[in-house]
């Protein structure tokens, strides 16, 4: 490669070239090759020496930011006995700038900030202190004032690089928490610099934008209340005003400053957890007059109260019957929606309209949420002060659940509601979303409706397919394929909408993208919680395979992520389902030629790690054959993309085959390729991918 010895002197040029070239066709050649050199494992010797004080600050300026871009692109090249001599040259380059460049200074700042992210807090536990304590120390020849300002250039960077870091999931929270903690040697420092008299406005100014930077970390306003005082004595300052606001405003409004004012009476903010501590404890008597008071609320005053107020009341309700005995749940139950029942048998007697169909979905809303709360398995759950929930659930209360009663008494109004709008999206949505919720409520305990509700599924998915109703299939899969009284009708429910879903496939499919999405979640499902359904003759698994090879070629990303999600329950039934083996062997290639063509650059960014996961089970369940294909697929030229030449596709193949165990390298073999792939590996417009 031309960067194996990279001359500095060809740096130097190709800046030269870049900043002062008035061709711009030039310009371009000259970025592009210095991105490449950037990423070059060369960087590392020559960006110290474009650093040096007889070097221009453009040329300074790039030697740091090729440093910020070995940090925090190829942490993992670096071996960890350099980590302390790398800490200690950037110190000592930033002393250095700290009298010179700002840009070169806010670079090296940053390249700083990047290795404490990647090494706090078990490499580098106490970061921020020991930074703070190196620039209060005496420099050499560096004057207090550019010490100081140094300092809180750092310190504002730091978290800045924290929100665009490109750490794994799992370390962001790491780093968060030492993050928090290190606010504890910030804080007492800015408080210092901007309460002092003598401090220069340069410096009160660096502070203000340093605690806009720490703030957006979720510092609690507890934690930060005397500084963010301080802030409003700089608000007569002219020159400090228009930061000052800044700081206020974001450590005011950043979500974790309100934590402390979360009433649980504030429905905006309520949640199922603050309402079950806020009802259960009460006195039966008192649980007993609110139900009634509630519900005569909730009737008389639907049409005073907004919609998410009598949703919220709805599901207090729930908690509230939850806690009453079991013998007078019922009782209270059927007072309580007799009105909204009365009320939705005379809308479903009318002509469809707009009006009534807000009515219709309100009513239908109203019970979706007293249904969601409304759990008598709950009593016990707690003890009397409301902790310690037992070791085992307790078991099943004898006769039916009293939610079960009422959707069976229901039943016939719900399904005469269906037959009128049943070509509406949004009343059948409604009515799914009674039974989805009562069954993730319930659980088991909805066992007496899984038959009636199975059929009642199958006619609307029939007569009209709509997403929701596969929603509601896929709960009921997850919740009652395994068991054996119930797998008949779940059985023949699935078999239907898959053949249904089939149906549109052949039709043609792209008009229906929430049903294609939905349809491949629900095949996972069933993957995962019942793999027999697989082994059925009635169920066509060569052709759910090749719809969701046509899926993994849709443009909606979500719809993409389940079909790989599909793919991935799939693949490891080729040793126990033999309908999915024969597939596989047949026609498992045109599934790694559509995954090629996603990373190739058929599909968002954003799909690369759903694509590794597919790529990753592959290999993990069909490695011979996923040799061959690899082979096959990759050697036409030009495919999966111009950009990539036979040698990068070898090595992105043979690399993959090399991963079986970590999934997290595949994933990053992947990104590296799909970057080759569309031309932008090297760029700084990828630098944060």
């Amino acid at each position: 490669s031309e960067y194996n010895h990279l001359p500095l002197f060809h740096v130097e040029n190709a800046l030269h070239q870049l900043y002062y070239d008035p061709n711009i066709e030039n310009k371009n050649l000259a970025q592009k090759w210095l991105m490449q050199a950037q990423v070059s494992p060369q960087a590392w010797q020559f960006c110290w020496i474009l650093l040096s004080p007889d070097k221009v600050p453009e040329i300074q300026y790039f030697g740091a930011s090729a440093l910020h871009t070995k940090i925090s692109r190829y942490w993992s090249d670096i071996p960890t006995d350099q980590y302390e001599s790398l800490k200690s040259q950037l110190f000592s380059q930033i002393a250095c700038f700290s009298s010179g460049s700002k840009m070169v200074l806010t670079r090296l700042c940053v390249a700083l900030a990047s290795l404490a992210l990647n090494t706090m807090p078990e490499a580098w536990p106490g970061a921020v202190a020991e930074m703070v304590r190196v620039f209060q120390e005496e420099g050499g020849g560096v004057d207090g004032r550019a010490r100081c300002l140094a300092l809180l250039e750092l310190l504002t960077v730091l978290p800045e690089e924290f929100q665009t870091s490109r750490l794994p999931q799992y370390r962001k929270g790491q780093v968060r928490g030492a993050l928090a903690q290190e606010w504890g040697s910030v804080c007492p420092l800015l408080q210092q610099l901007l309460r002092r008299t003598d401090s220069p406005g340069a410096v009160k100014a660096r502070v203000l934008r340093c605690l806009s930077s720490w703030v957006q970390l979720d510092v609690p306003l507890s934690e930060s209340e005397g500084l963010v005082h301080d802030c409003f004595g700089a608000l007569p300052d002219p020159e400090l005003f228009d930061t000052a606001v800044e700081a206020i405003v974001n450590a005011i409004s950043q979500p974790d400053s309100q934590r402390y004012v979360h009433y649980s009476t504030a429905h905006t903010c309520t949640n199922s957890a603050c309402i079950r501590s806020l009802l259960l404890p009460t006195n039966p008597d008192i649980q007993a007059a609110l139900v009634n008071k509630i519900s005569r609320k909730c009737i008389d005053g639907t049409f005073s109260l907004n919609t998410s107020q009598c949703m919220w009341l709805m599901q207090a309700l729930g908690f509230l019957l939850s806690a009453l005995p079991v013998e007078d749940i019922l009782r209270n139950l059927h007072s309580l929606i007799t009105p909204y029942i009365q009320q939705l048998e005379k809308l479903a007697d009318e002509t469809p309209n707009p009006a009534n169909k807000l009515a219709i979905i309100h009513i239908l809303g109203l019970l979706s949420n007293l249904f969601t709360t409304l759990d008598i398995s709950k009593q016990d759950d707690e003890s009397a002060d409301g902790t310690a929930p037992p070791a085992e659930k307790p078991p099943p209360t004898p006769g039916p659940n009293p939610v079960v009663v009422v959707l069976q008494q229901v039943f016939a109004l719900i399904q005469k509601v269906l037959s009128k709008w049943l070509n509406d999206s949004q009343v059948v949505e409604a009515v799914c979303a009674i039974f989805e919720k009562s069954v993730k409520t319930l659980l088991h305990e909805f066992g007496p409706m899984v038959s009636q509700l199975s059929e009642m599924l199958g006619q609307m998915y029939s007569t009209i397919p709509q997403a929701s109703a596969l929603d509601l299939t896929r709960q009921m899969v997850h919740i009652f394929a395994s068991e054996v009284d119930h797998f008949p009708p779940i059985k023949a429910l699935f078999e239907l909408v898959t053949s249904v879903t089939l149906s549109i496939f052949q039709q043609g499919p792209r008009d229906h993208p929430d049903i294609v999405d939905s349809f491949m979640q629900l095949q996972a499902q069933a993957l995962k919680r019942k793999p027999d359904l697989f082994l059925s003759e009635s169920l066509d698994v060569k052709a759910v395979f090749h719809c969701g090879i046509l899926s993994l070629k849709f443009p909606e990303a979500p719809t993409v992520k389940s079909t790989c999600l599909f793919f991935t329950e799939l693949l490891p039934h080729c040793s126990d389902v033999p309908p999915v083996a024969r597939v596989m062997q047949e026609d498992g290639k045109l599934l790694i030629q559509a995954v090629l063509e996603g990373i190739g650059g058929g599909a968002s960014r954003s799909l690369m790690d759903q694509f590794a996961e597919v790529l990753f089970s592959l290999n993990k369940h069909c490695f011979s054959l996923l040799a061959v294909w690899l082979k096959e697929v990759l050697q036409p030229p030009g495919f999966p993309s111009s950009r990539v030449s036979a040698e990068q596709k070898e090595n992105f193949s043979q690399q993959i085959l090399r991963e079986r165990v970590n999934k997290r390298r595949v994933k990053d073999i992947v990104k590296e390729f799909t970057l080759l792939c569309r031309g932008l590996h090297g760029t700084e417009y990828a630098a944060d991918y």
